[in-house]
Parts: C-alpha cells; sequence; structure tokens
C-alpha cells in the first residue's frame, strides 16, 4: 500500500472511532457543570488532530471535524499578498517543506522584539506556496504523514470542515510591517463566514475587534508565560492576571497555559490549585486551558494517564475550566462524556 493509501486506512479507522464517542454532555444528566456557563467544558482541536497528522492539515481537520463537539483552531498566518494559511509556526521551516523548495529564502526579522531567522509567510504570495507541504511540529512524533498534505487556506477551513472555528492571531504588530492589516482580513473573514471564537495575546488587536465582529464571536485573550511582555501595554503577562476586570472590557474570555491553574514543581509533582478559575469567573471571564497532549511529559501524580490530567481540570469538585485546547481532541472529549462525575451526589466530591 502506498503513502496515500495507508493514509486514507487511517483516517478512516479514526473516523470510525470517533464517530463512536458519546457527546460530552452524557455523563453530565442534569447535573450542571462548573464552568461560567454551567455548560459541558468545550474542546478544541489544535491545528485539528495534531496529535496524529501534522498540525492544521486536511486530514487533521477532517478527523476533528467528524465530532462536532469540538471546534477548529487555526493558527492564522498572512502571505505577502494577504491570503490567510493555518500555519501552527511563524517560522515555516519548522513545519513545512518551504526550505527545500525556496533554499535561498532565509530571512531575519524582529518578532515582538525578538530576532528570528528563518522562512516567514510574509516574504511569499499564496501561488507560491501551492507545492509547499507540511511536517509534523514536534519530531517525536510519527514521520508517516511528513510531505503527504499542502497548506490549508483559511477560507477553507471555515467554509469546508464543517465545526465551530477558532482564530488565533499571534503576531498582528508583526504583519503590519509589512502594510499586511491582520485586523481587515479577521474582520473580512467573520462577516463572510461563522467564526465562533478570535484570540490573541496582544490587547490592541483584539480591542480594535469590540464591536465590529458578529455578537455571536467570543473575544479570548490568550495569556503567554507570566514573565513575558504584552507589546501593546508593555506589561507582562504575569501582572496583567491580577487585573482580570480590566480585560472582560475588551474580551469575553481568557486562554491561559494549564500551569496557570495547576502548577508543577521542578521535580514533576503538582502544586495545589491557584484561584485563577475562581477568579475569572468572578470578572464574568470564561477560561480556556492551553497546553495539553497525550504525548507531552505529565506531572507524576497523573501516572502518566492524560485522562487523569484532564479531569484534574473539569472534575475535582471545585472548579471547572470553560474548554481545553489539545492536539489529541479525543482524549478530553472521553474524559467529560464517559469519565466525569462517576462517583457525583448531591454533596461535592474531593479533590482528585
Amino acid at each position: 500500500m502506498g503513502r496515500s493509501g495507508h493514509a486514507c486506512s487511517v483516517l478512516g479507522s479514526l473516523l470510525l472511532l470517533l464517530l463512536l464517542l458519546p457527546g460530552p454532555a452524557a455523563a453530565q444528566k442534569g447535573s450542571a457543570w462548573k464552568t461560567l456557563s454551567g455548560d459541558a467544558p468545550a474542546v478544541i482541536a489544535k491545528g485539528g488532530f495534531s496529535g496524529l497528522f501534522p498540525d492544521s492539515s486536511d486530514p487533521a481537520y477532517l478527523f476533528a471535524a467528524s465530532n462536532q463537539d469540538s471546534a477548529q483552531w487555526c493558527d492564522v498566518r498572512l502571505t505577502k499578498d494577504g491570503v490567510g494559511i493555518c500555519l501552527p509556526d511563524i517560522k515555516m521551516d519548522n513545519c513545512t517543506t518551504i526550505s527545500d523548495l525556496f533554499p535561498k529564502g532565509k530571512k531575519t526579522y524582529r518578532v515582538n522584539g525578538v530576532s528570528m531567522t528563518g522562512w516567514f509567510s510574509v516574504d511569499y504570495n499564496s501561488i507560491d506556496l501551492t507545492n509547499v507541504t507540511l511536517l509534523r511540529a514536534i519530531l517525536s512524533r510519527t514521520n508517516r504523514f511528513d510531505g503527504s498534505f499542502t497548506l490549508v487556506q483559511v477560507e477553507v477551513a471555515l467554509s469546508q470542515y464543517k465545526a465551530p472555528a477558532w482564530l488565533n492571531v499571534q503576531h498582528d504588530s508583526f504583519y503590519s510591517q509589512f502594510n499586511l492589516s491582520m485586523r481587515s482580513y479577521i474582520l473580512s473573514m467573520s462577516k463572510q463566514y461563522t467564526v465562533d471564537y478570535i484570540s490573541s495575546p496582544e490587547v490592541s488587536f483584539l480591542k480594535s475587534l469590540v464591536g465590529r465582529v458578529g455578537r455571536k464571536t467570543k473575544l479570548v485573550f490568550r495569556f503567554l508565560d507570566e514573565g513575558l511582555v504584552e507589546p501593546s501595554t508593555n506589561q507582562t503577562y504575569g501582572s496583567m492576571l491580577k487585573n482580570l476586570s480590566s480585560i472582560k472590557t475588551f474580551a469575553s474570555g481568557i486562554l491561559v497555559p494549564k500551569h496557570y491553574i495547576w502548577p508543577v514543581t521542578a521535580d514533576n509533582y503538582l502544586q495545589p490549585s491557584t484561584s485563577v478559575v475562581d477568579d475569572a469567573h468572578k470578572a464574568g471571564l470564561e477560561i480556556y486551558a492551553a497546553d495539553f497532549a497525550n504525548d507531552f511529559a505529565l506531572s507524576y501524580n497523573y501516572s502518566y494517564d492524560p485522562l487523569a490530567e484532564y479531569l484534574r481540570f473539569i472534575d475535582n469538585g471545585a472548579f471547572c475550566v470553560d474548554g481545553l485546547l489539545t492536539d489529541f481532541p479525543i482524549t478530553p472529549l472521553e474524559a467529560i462524556g464517559c469519565f466525569s462525575n462517576l462517583n457525583n451526589t448531591k454533596a461535592d466530591h474531593g479533590h482528585l
């Protein structure tokens, strides 16, 4: 069997498995979740099912979209001619074959004040990228699908994959250096297609969208590591966490690295949970947790079981995040639909 035949066989088997899974509300019969809305937490598939297929590839999105209970995450990048593509890294050489096709295309740019060297989408028209294919972004994962799939344009992701859409804009200020307006592009997409979520770690970008996107579109402020500086306010993300009421003025939710909620010690053991989920809910903000993957190093407290990690965030008796951003959407769907509240009583159960 050739590469394409094997890929189709694997995809077909996985699609069948996913279709057999129950919906996320199945385990909660009449019992409200501890989310802000009381609904089951959302599952956001980062670049589709990126734990198996290359992030932001067509089969990754198709597999994740086969279950309507997961939203599709797209990291939006702009080409030289203003076309949006879904790509997990601003440096294209980290996740595509761009360096093979354009060996002299290496450039150095400043991105949010940091010098970066590599291949960037702003140097190529969309037609130039027709034959560029995707690679796995994490080298420990299978290389079986490397070079098999071409880039996915944002319009395709919004029009063809029948699932809630999440557009993440990571470097708005970078594109403005090349006379490209990410704001105009995102507003254009939101008028043509249903965009359920728009996230960014840049305050000025999200503020520019307030009142200009549909009422059903949720604006989500993305927190990066605590010590990094948010470019439009010159504050660290750690300091901004102390003033969530100000974020409520331009966003309906926040997205945080999972260690913001359950810190881990240097020797890989969980510390007590922080108050960030309760703080967000008290401020009227939904809170989504990021950085989940079955093959990432887990705290010893989870006994190498990713299900145990997800349950710590959604079924601990004290709080529940409003969503989970993951490379493996099947696992949190299983945690939500099959394993949460198994010992639920009228009284709250204790921490896991």
